[in-house]
């Protein structure tokens, strides 16, 4: 029985080195092709929030020659207790002419009963910018597993 127990421990303990390994790959600092993106986005509130968001997590990377073009664009829809925020966006490479990511993205959020008509409106906002928020970090890291997987041969 101990025999077991010592082969089961040693097989965990090579799980968890194995997977540290994987971890190790997704150094975002590494990452160099995240600061050469230039972001364009419609004008809505969301959009804004968005942008900013999303070019405060590419700051992280040292500045470089654009390369990469995101287009993207939100579109919006709420009840009385929640809304839902849709994000297209598609990543153009101006080395090779192509779009290399063309994704959507959707998120929901729900705010409660709220009295009043400004109440519903106010709450609805905020929403809404908590998840252009969350839409930012979930590219950013779309983007980091995107830069941090290819084959660095085959750009």
């Amino acid at each position: 029985m101990t025999g077991w127990i010592k082969y089961l421990g040693i097989a965990v303990l090579l799980f968890f080195i194995s997977g540290c390994s994987s971890v190790e790959r997704l150094n975002p600092n590494e990452v160099e092709a995240l600061g050469q993106i230039d972001i364009t986005t419609a004008t809505g509130r969301s959009d804004q929030i968005f942008r900013q968001n999303l070019t405060l997590l590419l700051a992280r990377h040292p500045k470089g020659e654009i390369r990469y073009r995101l287009t993207s664009s939100i579109s919006q829809s709420q009840s009385d207790t929640s809304t839902s925020v849709s994000l297209s966006y598609a990543l153009y490479d101006q080395n090779t002419g192509k779009n290399i990511i063309n994704e959507s993205l959707s998120l929901n959020a729900t705010f409660g009963a709220v009295s009043s008509l400004y109440g519903q409106d106010i709450a609805a906002t905020q929403a809404q910018e908590r998840l252009a928020k969350q839409l930012a970090e979930q590219v950013y890291l779309e983007l980091l597993a995107y830069f941090t997987n290819r084959d660095p041969l085959g750009e």
